[in-house]
C-alpha cells in the first residue's frame, strides 16, 4: 500500500495539468492511467493555442504542423470567412505523442507514474481516500478525477452524471500530395453541411483528420458515417489508401452543482468542460487541472477551502468563456434563422471573436458585442 498526498487519475492532458502544478509545489503525487503509454487517444489533434498558453510548455516536439490561417464555410447561406493571426490558431498533433509529453513534464517535476493502473474503488478511510486498484491499493487525501468522458472515478465518488455528451467521429485519411497540400496550410470548418454540429479538415504531417460531430445525442453512428462520406465529397477529398475511422462522446455541458465531492475533484471532461461551440476539450483540460492543482496545493488540506479555491479558479477562468461559448453554439447548431441574420451583417467579426478565443488571453468569446447577442435572441424567438 502506498501513501501519497494526491492521487490524479487519468493520465490526459488534464490529469497531467494537474500533477505537474502539484508536483512543482512539493506535494507528492501519483498520476494513474488504465493504459500503457503512449496509447492512442481519439481526437482531431487540432490544438488551439490557448491551449499552448495554458500548458506554459514548448510543444513544438510534438507539433506536426503550425496553422496561422483558418477557414469557416456557412453553406446555407453561401458564406466564407477567413481569418490569420501571428501567433498559430491551430497546432496539429497526434495525442499519443501529446499526451506522453505532458506526463513526462509531470514526472520530471516528481510525479509518480503508476500506469497501466485501473481504479475499481474509491473509498473514505477517515480523513483519506482508499483507491483500490487492479494492482493493490493507495491511500491519498484527495483525489482528482481527471479520467475523461467515460472514466469511472466520478460514478465512484457518487457524482449523478447530467453532463450533455455529443457525437463526434473522425477519419483519419490518407491523401496524395496534391491534396495534403492543398489544405496544408488552412484548416477549415464547415457549418450547413451536418445537421445542428459541423465537419473539419485537419491537416497533419502526413493524412488529413477529416470529422463530423452533431450536438444532438440522438445522431446514430451511420448518420454520422453518411455525413463524412458527403463531406469528403463535397471538399473533394479521396483517401490513398484504408482511412482509420475513430467515434467518440465529447461532454460540453459541466456536470450540475460543485465539482468537489468531499475530497475528490473533477476535471477536464471528466467535469463536462468541453467547448460547446467547438467542442475542443484540451485547452480546459489543461487549465482545470491547473487551478485543481494548485488549490489542492494552497487549501491546507481543507476540504472546502480546496472547494471554494478551485470554483474561484474556474470562475475567473474557465467558466465565462464556455457561457459565451453555449450562445454561439446555439446560434450556429440550433437557430438557422438567427444564424443567417447574424453572419450576412456580422460574420466576420464573429469569426475573428472565435480567432481570438482560439489564442486565449484575452476577451475571446466574449468580444462579440452585447447588441449582436441581444439581437440574435430575438432572432431566436
Amino acid at each position: 500500500m502506498s501513501d501519497y498526498d494526491v492521487a490524479v487519475v487519468g493520465a490526459g492532458p488534464a490529469g497531467s495539468a494537474a500533477a505537474l502544478a502539484l508536483a512543482r509545489r512539493g506535494v507528492r503525487v501519483a498520476l494513474l492511467d488504465r493504459e500503457s503509454l503512449p496509447r492512442y487517444k481519439t481526437c482531431g489533434g487540432g490544438v488551439v493555442y490557448r491551449a499552448v498558453r495554458m500548458a506554459g510548455l514548448d510543444l513544438s516536439s510534438v507539433i506536426e504542423r503550425s496553422c496561422h490561417r483558418a477557414v469557416l464555410y456557412l453553406h446555407d447561406v453561401g458564406l466564407r470567412f477567413a481569418v490569420r493571426r501571428e501567433r498559430p490558431l491551430l497546432n496539429m498533433t497526434m495525442r499519443d505523442r501529446l499526451d506522453l509529453f505532458l506526463v513526462e513534464a509531470a514526472v520530471r517535476a516528481g510525479a509518480k507514474l503508476l500506469a497501466p493502473c485501473r481504479v475499481r474503488e474509491l473509498v473514505q478511510d477517515g480523513a483519506r481516500i482508499r483507491l483500490g486498484l487492479d494492482r493493490g491499493a493507495l491511500h491519498a487525501d484527495f483525489v482528482i478525477a481527471a479520467d475523461g468522458a467515460i472514466g469511472d472515478v466520478t460514478r465512484l465518488a457518487g457524482w449523478r452524471d447530467d453532463r450533455r455528451a455529443i457525437p463526434a467521429l473522425e477519419y483519419e485519411v490518407p491523401v496524395d500530395d496534391a491534396t495534403l497540400s492543398r489544405f496544408a496550410q488552412e484548416p477549415r470548418f464547415d457549418v450547413g453541411t451536418v445537421p445542428h454540429g459541423y465537419a473539419w479538415v485537419f491537416p497533419k504531417a502526413a493524412h488529413l483528420s477529416v470529422g463530423v460531430l452533431s450536438s444532438r445525442r440522438g445522431e446514430g453512428a451511420r448518420d454520422l458515417h453518411d455525413r463524412v462520406a458527403a463531406y469528403l465529397a463535397l471538399t473533394g477529398i479521396t483517401a490513398r489508401g484504408e482511412a482509420q475511422r475513430h467515434g467518440y462522446v465529447i461532454p460540453v455541458r459541466r456536470r450540475s452543482g460543485s465539482l468537489v465531492r468531499g475530497r475528490v475533484l473533477a476535471v477536464g471532461d471528466a467535469a463536462g468542460l468541453a467547448d460547446p461551440l467547438t467542442a475542443e476539450g484540451i485547452s480546459f483540460a489543461i487549465e482545470s487541472g491547473r487551478i485543481a492543482g494548485e488549490a489542492l496545493a494552497c487549501g491546507t488540506g481543507d476540504p472546502e477551502v480546496v472547494r471554494t479555491l478551485y470554483h474561484a479558479g474556474l470562475g475567473r477562468e474557465v467558466l465565462p468563456q464556455l457561457r459565451a461559448a453555449r450562445w454561439l453554439a446555439a446560434l450556429l447548431y440550433d437557430w438557422p434563422a438567427a444564424r443567417r441574420w447574424v453572419f450576412r451583417r456580422y460574420g466576420q467579426l464573429v469569426t475573428e471573436a472565435i480567432a481570438d478565443a482560439f489564442l486565449g488571453g484575452g476577451p475571446g468569446y466574449r468580444r462579440i458585442p452585447r447588441r449582436v447577442l441581444r439581437r440574435l435572441a430575438r432572432q431566436s424567438d
